[in-house]
C-alpha cells in the first residue's frame, strides 16, 4: 500500500464517509490523484461507494466513499471504575452484541480480566461470530508495549500485577488472554478510545482537533489532534484529573498534591452524589437532572466549572474546534456544560472562547467500544 493510498485510507477511517471533493481535500491531495487511487481501492473492495448521499453539480447528488465491509469481528473489553463492557462489534461500528458485568466484588486484577473475559465469550456466543482480534480499554495512563505506568491508576485497578498483565495482553497473544482467545490483543487507555470513538462515529466526525473529556466514570481526557489521536510522551497525554489546581492540597497517589481528581471526588458521579444523603447511582442523577431538579443541576453547573478551569487552559493552548463532553452525562449534559461555558468566557481571550464549539457526545456508555472498533479498523487496514 503506497503513501497515497495510506492517507486516503486514514481519511475515510477517521472522519467517516465524504465525496471524492472533500476527501481530496482532507487528504491534502490533488482531486485527478484521488480519483485514481479511489478507483483503485474500489476496484480491490477496499473501499464501497454509497450513491444518493452528499451534494453535486446540476443537482445531482455525489457518492459519498466509505470502507467496504468486512467480516472482521472485533471483540472489545472495556475496564471502568466497577464496571467492564464486553462486546462484539463489525468494522463498520455495529455492535453485534454487549454484555456488562460489576466489578465491585473483583477480588484482583486476574479476576477482573477473568470476567471481561467471560463476557466477551458470552458475546461471541450472541453474535455468532469469534472476534479476529481484540482491544482492551484500561482506565489509567497506558505506554503501548510497556504496560499501566507507575503513578495513577483507579483501585482496584492497580500498578504491579495489572500492569504485567495488560503488558503480557498487549505485546503477547500467547499469553492471558492469548490462550484463551487465540487472536492479536491491543490495550489502550479508555479516554484515548472514547476520543476515537466520537471522532469516528459520534460527536467529532468531521473535526480535525477537538478535546474529549471523561467525567462520569472517572475523570479523564483524549485528545485529536490533527486528525489523528495524541497519545504524547510515554502515552500520558490527557490525564486531566492529575492537573495541579490547589497549590496545597492534598497528596495523591500521581505522586503530586492539589490534583483536580480530589476536587471532584473522582468523577461526576461521586462529586454529585457526595450532597445527598442517601445513595444514589448515576441513573438516580440524570432522572433528577432530567426532570429539572434544581439542587442537581447547580452541583452539575459546579463540576462544569471545575473542569472548565482546567479546560479553559487547555483551549488557549491547544485551540481545538471543539470540547466533547461524555456522552454518559445524558440529561446533566447542559448544566454540566454551562459551567465549563462560564470558566472558558472568563479564563480565555474571547477569539478563543468563541471558536470553541462545546458539544455533548453522541455515543453515549459505548464511545469506548466504538473507539476500539476504529483503533482496530484502523490497525488491521492502515498499514
Amino acid at each position: 500500500m503506497n503513501a497515497n493510498e495510506r492517507l486516503i485510507l486514514a481519511a475515510v477511517r477517521d472522519r467517516g464517509a465524504m465525496d471524492r471533493a472533500a476527501l481530496a481535500a482532507a487528504a491534502g491531495l490533488p482531486k485527478t490523484t484521488v480519483a485514481g487511487v479511489v478507483a483503485r481501492l474500489l476496484r480491490d473492495g477496499v473501499l464501497a461507494e454509497r450513491t444518493g448521499a452528499g451534494g453535486g453539480r446540476r443537482g445531482r447528488r455525489a457518492g459519498e466513499l466509505t470502507l467496504a465491509p468486512r467480516r472482521d469481528r472485533i471483540g472489545v473489553i472495556a475496564m471502568s471504575h466497577g464496571q467492564v463492557r464486553a462486546a462484539v462489534a463489525g468494522l463498520d461500528g455495529a455492535i453485534l452484541a454487549r454484555r456488562d458485568a460489576t466489578l465491585a466484588d473483583a477480588r484482583d486484577e486476574r479476576e477482573i480480566i477473568g470476567r471481561g473475559l467471560d463476557r466477551l465469550a458470552e458475546a461471541a456466543a450472541v453474535a455468532g461470530a469469534a472476534p479476529s482480534r481484540v482491544v482492551i480499554g484500561v482506565p489509567a495512563p497506558f505506554e503501548r508495549g510497556v504496560g499501566v505506568l507507575t503513578g495513577p491508576a483507579p483501585e482496584p485497578l492497580r500498578d504491579g500485577d495489572l500492569g504485567a498483565l495488560i503488558d503480557r495482553l498487549h505485546s503477547d497473544p500467547s499469553g492471558a488472554a492469548g490462550e484463551r482467545l487465540g487472536v492479536p490483543v491491543t490495550a489502550e487507555n479508555d479516554a484515548n478510545l472514547a476520543v476515537l470513538g466520537e471522532a469516528v462515529f459520534g460527536a467529532g466526525r468531521g473535526l480535525s482537533a477537538f478535546v474529549y473529556v471523561k467525567v462520569v466514570e472517572g475523570l479523564g481526557a483524549g485528545l485529536f489532534l490533527n486528525g489523528a489521536l495524541y497519545r504524547g510522551a510515554r502515552g500520558l497525554a490527557g490525564e486531566i484529573g492529575h492537573v495541579q489546581v490547589a497549590e496545597d492540597g492534598p497528596w495523591c497517589r500521581c505522586g503530586g498534591r492539589g490534583c483536580l481528581l480530589h476536587r471532584i471526588r473522582g468523577s461526576a458521579h461521586s462529586y454529585v452524589a457526595s450532597a445527598y444523603h442517601k445513595p444514589v447511582d448515576f441513573t438516580d442523577v440524570l432522572g433528577l437532572a432530567s426532570a429539572g431538579e434544581a439542587g442537581t443541576r447547580r452541583i452539575l453547573a459546579d463540576v462544569g466549572r471545575r473542569v472548565g478551569r482546567v479546560l479553559a487552559d487547555t483551549a488557549t493552548m491547544l485551540a481545538p474546534e471543539a470540547i466533547v463532553v461524555d456522552g454518559a452525562l445524558g440529561a446533566g449534559t447542559d448544566a454540566f456544560l454551562a459551567g465549563v461555558r462560564e470558566m472558558l468566557e472568563r479564563h480565555t481571550a474571547p477569539v478563543v472562547a468563541g471558536a470553541v464549539r462545546l458539544l455533548g457526545g453522541e455515543l453515549g456508555d459505548a464511545a469506548e467500544i466504538l473507539g476500539a472498533v476504529a483503533l482496530a479498523r484502523g490497525e488491521s487496514i492502515v498499514t
